[in-house]
């Protein structure tokens, strides 16, 4: 639910002279958001709304640059406009009476509600896959809304008659927009139809509890909060995946350009690689998607730039270890003992930077899969394996770190990055057991 705010539905809103609030009218698209919500709320669909405004004082308007100065121009001749805590970011009365106490209000500062919102993380806790968009206007924060959820991998269904904008003429063009490739365009009764033949399940009402004598007890065994909270509760097969993380010569033959650091010879001493096999057999045989992640940069340094820290960084690595990290070389291709378990239906992600997930198309194919959980191995522990990791927790996913199936260059540096993980990111479980639970 978009941005049903006093500025845009009100005749006395600061925004009223794009008459959304007349369009809105004639369309009954708030007659039609107030049926939407309480069958959404029947069917157990949670509702989440975003208002738009910006934070107040100006305090993130910054002179000189394009958004802060279009601020300040509309800002001269609208003095609240936009601005947090008035009444013109306030949800219109119409709809006022239908936000829960359960429902989670997001703030946004852009046309889309992603774009510098936790909202990806909170669907991703729901376990929301499909999105119904309604709210205002349709040209711009509806459709800049579902076109960033069509790039991430959402099924995103606009609300024809539950969207309003500045006339028809501006509403139809954009509906026909979306239609075309972005997502499905769908009226109220539609919805409604859809809803009612719908179920979710509905999340758990009552906190898990803990009593300060079994947390105790278990720090002083010098355990972490991991060990008190069972990751076999929250790891479903079903929205699971595998994340396998740089397993490439350069890491792993001792012949690669990383050689020197020792992550081969400790990557072998420890099994880790025979662990990896086991554990992907064991994914496949439960239909776990495996996703293999490989670090390379463009071939020539076409993306490596003058000027920059990356370059700097990047000039220290070659003048050491001359062709690390190439594309098409030796040294980033997948490690012998590792090429035959790719399959030839799996994916494979190439990637610049430390996590898989940065500047990837990963996420995008996860939240297809409808993919909640992630279970990680890979090399090296503490650097590519930590930065995906920490990356896929601040978006939400359940984490599990393999503790066996992954190697840094010495067992130190291993051992220092899994208790990381182990206090606060995610769960650091051992091959045996994440298998046994696969195969259950």
């Amino acid at each position: 639910m978009i941005d049903p705010q006093n500025d845009v539905l009100d005749e006395k809103g600061s925004l009223s002279f794009w008459q959304v609030w007349k369009h809105a009218a004639e369309n009954r698209s708030v007659e039609n958001i107030r049926r939407i919500i309480p069958a959404c709320r029947k069917a157990n669909i949670p509702v989440i709304w975003a208002k738009q405004y910006r934070l107040e004082k100006g305090r993130d308007v910054f002179p000189g640059t394009w958004d802060g100065d279009s601020l300040t121009l509309i800002r001269t001749l609208l003095p609240d406009g936009f601005m947090e805590n008035t009444w013109e970011t306030e949800i219109h009365r119409d709809l006022a009476a239908y936000v829960d106490e359960k429902d989670i209000v997001i703030g946004k500062h852009g046309s889309s509600m992603f774009e510098g919102t936790a909202l990806e993380k909170y669907l991703r806790n729901l376990g929301a896959r499909v999105l119904i968009v309604t709210g205002f206007l349709t040209d711009f924060c509806i459709e800049g809304t579902v076109r960033s959820a069509c790039d991430r991998g959402y099924l995103a269904v606009t609300v024809s008659d539950g969207c309003a904008t500045q006339n028809e003429d501006l509403h139809r063009d954009a509906l026909q927009r979306m239609r075309r490739l972005i997502g499905p365009v769908i009226d109220t009764d539609g919805i409604l139809e859809l809803v009612g033949k719908s179920s979710v399940n509905p999340l758990p009402s009552v906190q898990r509890g803990f009593t300060v004598e079994e947390i105790g007890k278990k720090m002083a065994e010098g355990l972490s909060l991991n060990d008190i909270v069972d990751w076999k509760r929250y790891l479903k097969k079903e929205t699971s995946a595998l994340l396998v993380i740089d397993p490439q010569n350069d890491n792993l033959h001792e012949k690669g350009s990383f050689s020197f650091t020792g992550s081969w010879k400790a990557a072998k001493e420890s099994g880790a690689v025979e662990r990896l096999r086991e554990l992907v057999s064991a994914c496949r045989e439960a239909r776990v998607p495996v996703f293999w992640i490989r670090q390379n940069r463009l071939t020539g340094g076409k993306d490596i730039f003058p000027g920059t820290f990356d370059r700097q960084v990047m000039d220290v690595v070659q003048q050491a270890v001359p062709g690390a990290f190439l594309s098409g070389s030796w040294d980033t291709d997948f490690f012998e003992d590792i090429k035959p378990l790719i399959g030839d239906d799996e994916m494979v992600i190439e990637k610049a930077a430390w996590s898989a997930f940065e500047s990837t198309p990963l996420e995008r194919y996860l939240n297809h899969l409808g993919v909640t959980g992630i279970i990680v191995c890979g090399f090296l522990t503490d650097f590519c394996v930590e930065a995906t990791v920490r990356n896929a927790s601040d978006r939400g996913y359940f984490s599990i770190i393999v503790s066996d199936a992954c190697a840094a260059a010495t067992e130190k540096d291993h051992g220092l990055a899994l208790a990381r993980f182990d206090r606060l990111i995610g769960p650091v479980v051992d091959a045996k057991s994440i298998i046994g639970f696969l195969m259950k």
